[in-house]
């Protein structure tokens, strides 16, 4: 059981550092929806890897101060073999749970899932474990739960919205101009 940080660089077959920033030059923290492609095919081609049960792969970072209202997976290229996925922050399964990615489409939730389900923080009484506040930067995870493919992509994808303050007020002579 291995984990992987799809979010930076330095893992291969990641291009450039991939953050969940918010679109600059706005005066408003926007809604957005953020997506990370988790291509198996390519990791198993670099020759650095062996897709294997356990194994934990971080594909959106969310930073702090951000609500994630859904949240869901869709397989682009069906995985050979068996395999079945969790997604979840820490690698857990709240939003999918035991996917199977052996066919394209998207991904339905399980027991535990709240995929493509307005996830709130005041949701207690739907899904006890799971808050949408995002406190810490933290990763949108999937984990492997069982395996034996060597080609498939996975799209995960979140809708998010950034409660940090933001980074200038605009000035009273600007909103009179727009007035």
């Amino acid at each position: 059981m291995a984990t992987y940080d799809m979010t930076a660089k330095a893992t291969a077959t990641v291009g450039a550092n991939s953050t969940a920033a918010a679109a600059s030059g706005f005066h408003a923290n926007p809604c957005q929806m953020i997506e990370a492609y988790l291509d198996f095919g390519k990791l198993v081609a670099s020759g650095s890897y062996t897709l294997a049960t356990g194994d934990v792969f971080q594909v959106l970072e969310i930073p702090a101060g951000t609500l994630v209202l859904t949240a869901g997976a869709e397989v682009m290229t069906a995985f050979d073999g068996t395999c079945t996925v969790d997604v979840d922050f820490a690698a857990g399964d709240d939003i999918i749970d035991g996917a199977d990615v052996t066919s394209v489409g998207f991904c339905a939730e399980g027991t535990n899932g709240m995929a493509n389900s307005i996830i709130l923080a005041d949701q207690a009484t739907v899904n006890p474990t799971y808050d949408g506040w995002v406190t810490a930067t933290d990763t949108i995870d999937v984990l492997v739960a069982s395996a034996d493919a060597t080609v498939g992509v996975l799209r995960v994808y979140a809708l998010v919205v950034d409660f940090n303050e933001n980074a200038s007020v605009p000035a009273e002579a600007a909103r009179d101009a727009l007035a």
